[in-house]
């Protein structure tokens, strides 16, 4: 992450002018990466702990509960909800956080103050 904000830093301001929509795209996307390896990272150790019989069960139940969705088609033993319950919250942190610096980037875009922009 630190290495796409000094990035992002460092782009032109009139390149961030021009292209709003297309920066916080990207940004997104990126963000969405470590999301998807943090949910695929669950399910490996859901699947390879045996928790869930296969890794597509493992992957579908990662998904709604580090969305915290929950739908409960999926049950873990009763030994494995802590862990479940400390995924949830763990997805529920990093999504709040992903949403924060969309925020930050939405926020330098289209909110900047007119010295930055160079309008008068």
């Amino acid at each position: 992450m630190a290495g796409g904000l000094r990035v992002f830093g460092r782009l032109e301001p009139q390149f961030l002018n021009r292209y709003p929509t297309a920066v916080t795209v990207v940004w997104v996307s990126y963000l969405l990466v470590p999301i998807m390896i943090d949910v695929c990272l669950w399910a490996a150790f859901y699947y390879l702990s045996g928790a869930l019989p296969t890794f597509d069960d493992a992957t579908y139940f990662s998904i709604v509960t580090f969305t915290t969705v929950g739908y409960g088609d999926i049950v873990l033993a009763k030994d494995w909800r802590h862990v479940a319950a400390f995924e949830a919250i763990n997805g529920w942190i990093i999504f709040g956080w992903a949403t924060a610096l969309i925020m930050s980037v939405i926020q330098r875009l289209y909110f900047r103050p007119e010295v930055e922009t160079g309008k008068r």
